[in-house]
């Protein structure tokens, strides 16, 4: 599918090629536009459209808000990006994004000024301001998936006018507004693909999901009291069919792909933001902080092996790598029967060939100080398993495409192994001999170019796009839908969309809602790692409750968040492993959740102090 793509390099082109901006730069001050000549033509609009798709950013794939979860262990700015909130140490003060109104101001400006022009047709004007209502819904959703509410403003402000404006009563209220835009977005925006712009089925794919936010926070602080009926349920399914059976998206078979260079515009992306290397570095893109900094002097100062084949290949550095935890959630088929898969440590070959809870002795696997064994194993004797065998044949595809963990497949010509004695192994870091290695022995490589050049470095041009949403992500959101209608057999052929096409596994045979919601939640997290979802699907989840929560009353304790990450370490002859718990850095291991507060953040208090009608505060803040 042939896709334009939008780029700053193209904002600047358009920019320069406008007749109307030839004369601008006539004329003094010549560093601005006037507006007359900004409205002047659907051409020079796009210019101030296009600048205005910042707001996409807080969708954007990579970290995003994973650190807050048990999906990425951090450490330097990623963990102190987290930390204050996996630990609940923040309180009223804290600002999570309220202030929106600046980006707001650009969507009214788009939607007021083009419907004002003379020039622009009516056509043109449709599908403008139908851009302009999409982003300004996106701005506010993403301050209503924190805070629950928003200063609602759709005209432009005059200085005349009353500036001191009240917030919205109740997530109910702000996202029937959100969901307004979308269903005028949905109707106003073209069906043409272009990636980094939205079009119909961005719209419908992002309301499919708003409207599962929406209805997990109504009622709130009170329990949503969800019933199959619901007209949210029904709208998140006729959007996510919508996508699926018009729009013209395909899965795609090669997941990792969908994520580098190989398939950045894949069938099946619907929205991405994209960049060009004319103006963006290594440094700028997360690949900064997958990549280790390690060479030969530092492998063998620690007595690890084997040497790189290139001494300055790896020189950037890394701040947080997949955990334990997420890990074990890449299913592995099972030998004996493989029309099932199940957790690696859960297979008919892993019971074969492992003794658990053995004592591993220290010169096979160390341990550090403040860390305990959660389980261990070795291999039996007579078995010709391995720990990699284990956990590395007949995996989940998407385990290699997103995570690189021992002796994997190589990474820019390395073999990085992560085992006791390896040569990228988190021991280098315990033991003083490098610091930027990830704390639990793996890497990530969905997200990772394969193409930088000559290496991923500070400074280094690249291209770089990040995925908002994808047709995988909507027939997750319609499983979800389906789910909490109570329709088991649709749910799982949803969720079997990902787990077959990307993962490559056994169907789910799930019968029951409870056994549909578990393997559903594994799938989502799985499939949506490192695509800033993970912790909001397990507050939605939590307002939910019942199977969507382990059984918890709706708004309870959520136990993702209380479960402290986890470190598999292996040793050299990879006979044994040690999974271990620990402060790894710092707080790592401090993990809270109040479930009278955390499921909103407060409206900073700040803003309150300026204006009453910002309030009342978020409660229990």
């Amino acid at each position: 599918m042939k896709k334009n793509t939008i780029t700053t390099f193209t904002i600047l082109s358009l920019l320069a090629a406008a007749p109307a901006c030839k004369k601008s730069l006539n004329t003094q001050p010549f560093d601005k536009i006037s507006e007359d000549v900004i409205w002047s033509t659907k051409a020079n609009a796009e210019t101030f459209i296009f600048s205005t798709y910042g707001i996409m950013n807080s969708f954007a794939s990579g970290p995003g808000t994973d650190p807050r979860t048990t999906n990425t262990l951090g450490f330097d700015g990623i963990y102190g990006g987290a930390d204050a909130i996996f630990t609940e140490r923040t309180d009223r003060n804290t600002d999570q994004g309220f202030n929106n109104w600046g980006a707001i101001r650009r969507c009214n400006q788009i939607i007021t000024k083009v419907g004002e022009s003379a020039n622009i047709s009516a056509a043109d004007k449709t599908a403008l301001i139908a851009e302009g209502k999409f982003l300004r819904a996106m701005s506010y959703f993403n301050v209503a998936r924190s805070i629950g509410r928003i200063v609602w403003i759709d005209k432009l402000l005059k200085p005349e006018d009353d500036l001191k404006l009240p917030s919205t009563a109740n997530p109910t209220e702000t996202y029937a507004l959100i969901i307004k835009d979308l269903e005028d977005a949905i109707a106003g925006l073209p069906t043409a693909k272009i990636a980094g712009r939205a079009n119909k089925y961005a719209a419908a794919a992002l309301l499919s999901e708003v409207c599962l936010q929406a209805l997990a926070y109504k009622n709130y602080p009170a329990a949503p009291a969800i019933q199959a009926n619901d007209p949210l349920l029904d709208k998140a399914i006729a959007n996510a069919q919508l996508v699926i059976n018009e729009g013209g998206y395909t899965m795609e078979p090669d997941y990792g792909g969908m994520f580098n260079e190989t398939k950045a515009t894949s069938g099946e992306i619907i929205f991405g933001i994209y960049r060009k290397s004319i103006n963006t570095n290594v440094d700028g893109t997360p690949m900064q902080l997958f990549t280790p900094n390690i060479n030969n002097d530092r492998v063998s100062q620690y007595g690890g092996s084997p040497a790189l084949n290139s001494n300055t290949v790896f020189e950037a550095w890394v701040q947080h790598g997949p955990s334990q935890n997420i890990a074990d959630d890449y299913l592995v088929k099972d030998q004996a029967d493989p029309s099932k898969a199940l957790p690696w440590d859960k297979t008919s070959q892993y019971l074969a060939a492992i003794n658990e809870g053995v004592a591993i002795p220290t010169d096979k696997i160390p341990q550090a100080g403040g860390e305990t064994a959660v389980k261990t194993g070795m291999i039996k004797a007579g078995s010709t398993e391995t720990v990699w065998t284990l956990t590395n044949t007949g995996r989940d595809a998407r385990w290699r495409a997103s995570i690189i963990s021992d002796s994997t497949d190589r990474h820019y010509g390395e073999l990085l192994t992560t085992c006791i004695k390896g040569n990228a192994t988190r021991w280098m870091k315990i033991n003083g001999m490098a610091y930027y290695v990830s704390l639990s022995n793996m890497y990530w490589r969905k997200g990772m170019y394969t193409n930088v050049s000559p290496r991923p470095y500070v400074g280094i041009p690249t291209d770089y796009h990040y995925v908002v949403t994808r047709l995988g992500r909507v027939y997750l959101n319609l499983a979800e839908a389906y789910l909490l209608k109570g329709d088991v057999p649709n749910a799982v052929a949803a969720f079997n969309k990902t787990r077959d096409v990307h993962g490559k596994l056994p169907l789910s045979a799930a019968a029951t809602s409870a056994e549909a919601w578990k393997d559903y939640k594994r799938e989502r997290r799985v499939d949506l790692v490192m695509e800033n979802d993970y912790y909001w699907s397990l507050l939605r989840w939590g307002r939910y409750g019942g199977n969507a929560n382990h059984g918890n009353v709706a708004g309870g304790t959520i136990p993702e968040l209380t479960e402290v990450p986890r470190v598999m370490d292996i040793s050299k002859d990879r006979t044994a492993f040690s999974i271990v718990q620990g402060p790894f850095y710092s707080s790592n291991n401090v993990r809270n959740f109040d479930n009278t507060r955390r499921y909103l953040f407060p409206i900073a208090q700040g803003y309150l102090d300026q204006n009453p009608k910002f309030g009342p505060q978020n409660p229990n803040w």
